[in-house]
């Protein structure tokens, strides 16, 4: 159970069902038992209350950088200016002003997972889930980014479920751990 406002660190090896249980949270599995539930609510499937932040930046690589952190309010038919607007807030949040403009090519690794995550805060989900987000970074990227999702998890206040295999990652980022075997 993680409660409102947790950073939850689910801890273990390659193989446990880390990721399984990040992507029944999701939504995008069922469990072959139980319930998953989210504010009480069983997830039968996706939804805009959990934001999910992949391995690998699923961005759009025709897209800017403010255009992939909206993305979704253009779908749901908001202005150009107000996207851009409310985008510009998480784009200063996650460290990439200047860089608006700039599509994905154009951006390091650790750059694109921050619009990652820029992009999963502005749809204020009651949940953000993200599967080893910093896997592939440099061991200085990542560290760079664990310091920096910790302080936007404590301005932002949201809850996290974050999966890593490692013990210092989650030592460092999460205020509650289950490890799994």
């Amino acid at each position: 159970t993680a409660e409102k406002n947790d950073f939850l660190c689910l801890l273990g090896p390659s193989g446990c069902g880390k990721s399984t249980i990040l992507n029944m949270v999701a939504g995008f599995e069922r469990p072959t038992s139980g319930d998953v539930k989210v504010q009480g609510k069983i997830v039968e499937r996706p939804g805009s209350d959990r934001g999910v932040v992949f391995q690998q930046p699923t961005l759009m690589p025709w897209l800017t950088v403010w255009e992939n952190i909206a993305f979704h309010l253009r779908l749901k038919g908001i202005r150009k200016a107000e996207r851009r607007a409310r985008a510009q807030e998480f784009i200063e949040l996650v460290g990439l002003q200047g860089l608006e403009n700039h599509h994905p090519a154009e951006l390091s690794g650790g750059m694109n997972q921050r619009v990652g995550i820029a992009r999963a805060l502005l749809m204020n989900p009651s949940v953000i889930l993200m599967d080893e987000p910093f896997a592939a970074l440099d061991a200085q990227t990542k560290l760079e980014m664990q310091e920096e999702l910790v302080t936007i998890w404590q301005r932002h206040l949201c809850t996290v479920v974050f999966v890593t295999h490692s013990v210092d990652e989650a030592l460092v980022l999460g205020n509650k751990i289950a490890v799994m075997t």
